[in-house]
């Protein structure tokens, strides 16, 4: 099967979108949006997020051992194009929104319509990606508010409350 077949398929699948963040070498912040987030347990409270092996992002995590989870609302279209967007300042992707620091040092959207902070638990190797696993050790919710959703390559506003 052709990876342009493939893509065109799973892209009829719709997602909320979430921002991951950790730490840099340096202290410094990045991020990056994705839409492979998922809950995986109650007990202990496990989430895991899907990332290019090759990547930055995944790099940064396994070296920093944390992470955290900023599930993103209708009206942050912006921050998630933002962060989807390569950048030469990985700091610049900051500039849109107001972010704090969680326990673990990531960066968290205050008004996120929840985040989770997260320990890596564990990594496994998924083909061309790192299926990283999260013990999540702190959890909000900010603010009701319908998700936004990725479907067809496109942002939708979520489901209404």
């Amino acid at each position: 099967m052709s990876s342009t077949n493939l893509r065109a398929v799973l892209a009829q699948w719709a997602t909320g979108v979430v921002v991951v963040t950790t730490i840099r070498d340096d202290g410094g912040r990045h991020g990056m949006t994705a839409s492979s987030f998922t809950s995986v347990a109650l007990d202990p409270p496990l989430v895991s997020i899907s990332l290019t092996t090759a990547s930055t992002t995944c790099r940064l995590i396994r070296r920093s051992g944390v992470f955290a989870i900023n599930v993103l609302g209708h009206d942050h279209e912006e921050i998630g194009r933002r962060f989807a967007t390569p950048s030469g300042d990985p700091a610049a992707r900051f500039a849109v929104g107001d972010w704090d620091t969680a326990p673990s040092g990531a960066a968290i959207l205050t008004d996120a319509v929840a985040w989770l902070d997260c320990a890596v638990a564990a990594c496994h190797p998924a083909g061309d990606h790192t299926i990283v696993l999260g013990l999540v050790e702190d959890a909000a919710r900010p603010r009701p508010a319908p998700p936004l959703i990725y479907h067809d390559r496109t942002y939708h506003e979520g489901i209404a409350r």
